[in-house]
């Protein structure tokens, strides 16, 4: 009896020994690589540019001509979130001479008769512009000196009854907040399903 009575204290002990630590009071130390995280400070507000669809933009501080060639509606039904899938073609063009990065998802913002869509890039969206525009690449690239793009972007929103659409374009967004704005009527969308 004295032996399990001695082999239950010692249990005892143990377990509240691991639950408590021991009475251990150091510190755990958390080694990195040695390289502080990075923050970047917000960009100030950038110069507003305007520019016409259909017209050449030289946008000097890439030494990009940007053209915006096309708005088109890629389906008449509506996904299952009631959004009707459009894209944009844009060509871009490097004559400067350092590389150029052009990004469909983080270089665009759409406003539609004055309000501003969020998310506007969808996986039918994408689909849709893909089918309509078959062998046509994404505007999505990294561009040398010298180089050309010509793609589409596409993205959804929830209406086909509207009047003005604004594409807001940041053509260097990682440096700048510069954008160039294109308003486009809806007599100039064409129908691409």
């Amino acid at each position: 009896m004295k032996n399990r009575f001695s082999a239950l204290l010692a249990a005892g002990i143990l377990a509240v020994a691991c639950f408590t630590g021991c009475g251990e009071k150091s510190t755990t130390n958390v080694i990195s690589n040695g390289t502080p995280a990075q923050t970047e400070a917000p960009l100030p507000p950038g110069k507003e540019y305007t520019a016409n669809k259909g017209e050449d933009y030289k946008y000097e501080d890439l030494g990009l001509k940007i053209t915006f060639d096309e708005l088109a509606l890629t389906s008449d039904e509506p996904d299952s979130k009631g959004r009707y899938s459009y894209a944009m073609v844009f060509t871009a063009v490097n004559n400067g001479d350092k590389q150029v990065d052009v990004r469909m998802l983080d270089d665009f913002e759409i406003s539609v008769d004055g309000k501003k869509y969020e998310d506007i890039f969808t996986a039918v969206s994408a689909a849709n512009g893909a089918n309509a525009y078959k062998g046509g690449e994404r505007y999505d690239a990294r561009l040398e000196p010298g180089q050309t793009v010509s793609g589409f972007i596409p993205f959804a929103i929830d209406s086909i009854d509207w009047n003005e659409l604004t594409v807001t374009y940041y053509p260097d967004r990682t440096k700048t907040n510069d954008t160039i704005i294109y308003t486009v009527n809806k007599s100039e969308l064409i129908n691409k399903f």
